[in-house]
């Protein structure tokens, strides 16, 4: 029996999970020991590496001590396409009256310094593929259903936005400023499903998203959940601007600024993927894989 919850699809995954998760939150109450992130974490991966055929591949350190949470990479071997999402979790401790000002403790990690939230940023250009930086926040179930529905057991939200609210935390000490409640961050939210669930417009044989569509998807996201003008407004702080997002290099017959890049028509353009990406799909078949990488790397293979 498998301990992680068997899903049938990444997809499935991304709308039953958060319940499940919210609720497994809840026990602590009851246990009287807290649940950390890196529990929530461990579960949510090894669901991942539950999915049913051979399309999920997990990397891992050859330390025990990771340079982060988790990274997820979507990839499309036969385009020679790959998007990562750098993700850092964090998880809520709920007020016992008014979900609304229950906190992200540990946001500004560590002491408040907010470096935990530099170093999540820092090198994104250096990396071989377009990589964002996203936060996940782990939601116990009565705080979700205090929220009337407007929040699940996993949220989204742009580590750029986050960034923003930790340095102006980090800026105004000695100050309490109500960034790290989830009142304050939840307009931000966005789904799990963003990153996990291909488009309905179009049904593919597989149910992974191809790294266009969840590009786009997370693009369209952080830009529908711009908090940014009453950010400012609220801070006083007028000149405060979040970093650009990487957007797909327009083409010549691109119409827009989001518009996708037409697919590349040799079957070998998975030759040009970064070497432990293209390792993980030709040996996708081990599942696990130990290389030299920061963190735990999931990448789940869209063909």
């Amino acid at each position: 029996m498998a301990i992680a919850p068997i899903f049938v699809s990444s997809c499935d995954l991304a709308e039953r999970l958060p319940v499940m998760i919210a609720e497994f939150l809840d026990i602590e109450q009851k246990l009287k020991r807290r649940f950390r992130e890196d529990s929530v974490t461990d579960i949510l991966v090894a669901s991942l590496l539950s999915l049913p055929g051979n399309n999920v591949v997990v990397l891992t350190p050859p330390e025990s001590k990771t340079g982060g949470d988790f990274d997820l990479v979507v990839v499309d071997p036969l385009l020679g396409d790959a998007v990562q999402f750098r993700i850092q979790a964090k998880r809520l401790t709920p007020h016992k009256h008014d979900w609304e000002i229950g906190c992200y403790a540990e946001l500004a990690h560590p002491h408040n310094s907010g470096a935990q939230s530099q170093t999540l940023l820092r090198g994104l250009g250096k990396e071989a593929i377009t990589t964002f930086p996203l936060y996940a926040f782990y939601n116990p179930a009565h705080v979700c259903t205090a929220s009337g529905g407007t929040v699940s057991g996993i949220e989204l939200a742009s580590g750029w936005e986050i960034r923003e609210r930790i340095k102006a935390i980090v800026k105004v000490k000695p100050k309490r400023l109500p960034y790290k409640r989830i009142g304050s961050l939840q307009p931000l939210f966005f789904p799990l499903s963003t990153i996990l669930c291909a488009p309905a417009t179009t049904p593919r044989a597989s149910d992974i998203p191809t790294p266009a569509d969840a590009r786009q998807a997370v693009v369209d996201a952080i830009e529908a959940r711009s908090g940014l003008a009453v950010f400012g407004q609220t801070l006083a702080l007028p000149e405060m601007t979040v970093e650009a997002f990487p957007r797909p290099v327009a083409t010549t017959d691109s119409v827009g600024p989001h518009r996708r890049q037409p697919a590349l028509r040799s079957k070998h353009r998975h030759d040009g993927l970064p070497t432990i990406i293209r390792n993980a799909v030709e040996r996708r078949g081990e599942r696990i894989i130990t290389v030299r990488v920061k963190r735990p790397k999931v990448v789940l293979i869209a063909d």
